[in-house]
Formats: C-alpha cells, sequence, structure tokens
C-alpha cells in the first residue's frame, strides 16, 4: 500500500466539505441533495477516517446504510472505491 497515497486519501476524505462532496458525487454522475451530503460527511467526520482500515469503512458504509439509505450508502461506497486502486 502506497503510505503517501494514503494519507493524502485520508486527508482529504477527512477534510471534505459539503461542496466538494457534492461536486464529486456530480463528476461521477451521481446526484444527491444538500441534506443527503450534510448526513453522509456527519457520519464521515463523526471519526478520523482510514481508508486503509478496511474494517472501518465497512462500518462507515453499514452506518450510511442503516441511518441514511442504501442508494445513498451505495454511493458513497463506490466514492470510496474510486480511490482503492491508489492504496496498492
Amino acid at each position: 500500500m502506497n503510505f503517501i497515497m494514503q494519507q493524502l486519501v485520508n486527508q482529504k476524505i477527512n477534510s471534505m466539505t459539503e461542496p466538494e462532496f457534492l461536486q464529486l458525487a456530480r463528476q461521477h454522475g451521481y446526484s444527491l441533495s444538500p441534506a443527503q451530503a450534510k448526513k453522509v460527511l456527519s457520519i464521515i467526520h463523526s471519526e478520523k477516517v482510514d481508508v486503509g482500515n478496511r474494517q472501518q469503512v465497512d462500518a462507515i458504509i453499514h452506518r450510511l446504510q442503516t441511518e441514511t439509505d442504501a442508494h445513498v450508502a451505495g454511493i458513497v461506497q463506490e466514492l470510496l472505491g474510486q480511490f482503492e486502486h491508489l492504496l496498492k
């Protein structure tokens, strides 16, 4: 795993703002409301995310599924999946 890339991805995820998240979703063809983005970021920012920690990422996705909905959780899972190739 590329430690430097992992740290950069972690930093970006942990500091992402609502407008940045909405823009990222739009860039990848997903439609989210500001309320959905706010809820997602409140869950993601509730702890310091380490994308290299598969258990933590899975727990966040599970929490998103229970506290938002499966569609939103799937979008976040796919967006996080965009970074996985950088971590290998």
